[in-house]
């Protein structure tokens, strides 16, 4: 089977590219255009099999997952998604794995009108690179570095769900060895925060011009907020008895990564009544002076941590 023979597979049931789209897949380069008064925002992640992503995960759930954590990063920046490109890395491929490779990237996407514009296919170890591209209006993308003394610190949805998930996975030898006949619609309730994590893009936009800083949770709460609080040049305290979680333990759902929730901070006593928005937004804790990200007990005790959050090396 040819190069030309995957890339027709992975182009498989593309509907007409959009206005934005100068030149789409077929050329050396996609050209796009941007919105009037937006800047670019772009992003890139690679997975690699054993390290970010399960030997034997379906190609429709690598995708989607590739895929979802791109536009995780531009949902922290406040942006509306436009189009990506993948660079696939595969030992061998044939039609059928490129087709569902390539319904996963479309049920990604969904309705944030992201669309695949280009990319690149190699021989290897299975890899998959996404790069994402959005836009924000001008001078309004969410940064890390916005945070205020006194300002309140949110997070969406629970944290942990992803760790109870790969739990599953790693511990119980049935589930793990029917992970590979899963597909898109079957994936079980306790395994779709990590096998199909959801990028929170409408939230992001919502936040523009609320929230002063913004990061999403994908190395692990404590770990993203201390990057936001380096940036930010502040510090920060945790009150882990406010937090909603998944069934693990706090601590452990603080340093777990991959719940690509977002993590932000909103100026004092502001409400997060957002509408349209149907997700619990939670207050976890305040921003401090100094450099330290503290996590409290209940009890107001400082409860210190063993790890910090996800290590890429």
């Amino acid at each position: 089977m040819s190069e030309f023979d995957l890339i027709d597979a992975l182009l498989a049931d593309e509907p007409p590219l959009p206005s934005w789209v100068s030149t789409g897949p077929g050329d050396d380069a996609a050209v796009l255009a941007p919105p009037p008064d937006s800047e670019w925002v772009l992003s890139t992640d690679t997975l690699v099999e054993g390290r970010h992503f399960f030997a034997h995960t379906p190609p429709d759930l690598l995708a989607y997952r590739a895929l979802a954590v791109n536009l995780s990063d531009l949902a922290a920046m406040g942006a509306t998604p436009s189009g990506f490109l993948v660079a696939l890395v595969a030992p061998g491929l044939d039609t059928e794995w490129c087709r569902r490779f390539s319904a996963g990237l479309r049920a990604a996407a969904g309705d944030c009108g992201a669309r695949l514009v280009g990319g690149n296919l190699a021989r290897g170890s299975l890899a998959v690179t996404v790069t994402v591209t959005g836009t924000v209006p001008r001078g309004r993308a969410l940064l890390r570095s916005g945070a205020a003394v006194g300002d309140d610190i949110y997070v969406s949805g629970r944290i942990g769900g992803a760790l109870a998930a790969r739990r599953t996975l790693e511990g119980d030898a049935a589930i793990a060895a029917t992970l590979s006949g899963l597909s898109l619609d079957d994936v079980p309730d306790p395994l779709r925060a990590y096998l199909l994590p959801a990028a929170r893009v409408e939230l992001g936009q919502q936040l523009r011009g609320v929230a002063s800083a913004c990061i999403d949770v994908s190395d692990g709460l404590l770990a993203d907020l201390g990057h936001l609080c380096a940036r930010s040049s502040v510090g920060a305290r945790i009150e882990l008895a406010s937090l909603l979680v998944a069934d693990v333990d706090p601590l452990e759902a603080v340093v777990a990564g991959d719940d690509y929730e977002l993590l932000f901070t909103v100026p004092a006593g502001r409400s997060m009544q957002l509408p349209g928005n149907d997700l619990p937004l939670t207050r976890i804790g305040r921003i401090e002076h100094g450099a330290a990200v503290r996590l409290l007990a209940a009890d107001g005790r400082e409860v210190a941590s063993a790890k910090r959050g996800w290590s890429h090396f």
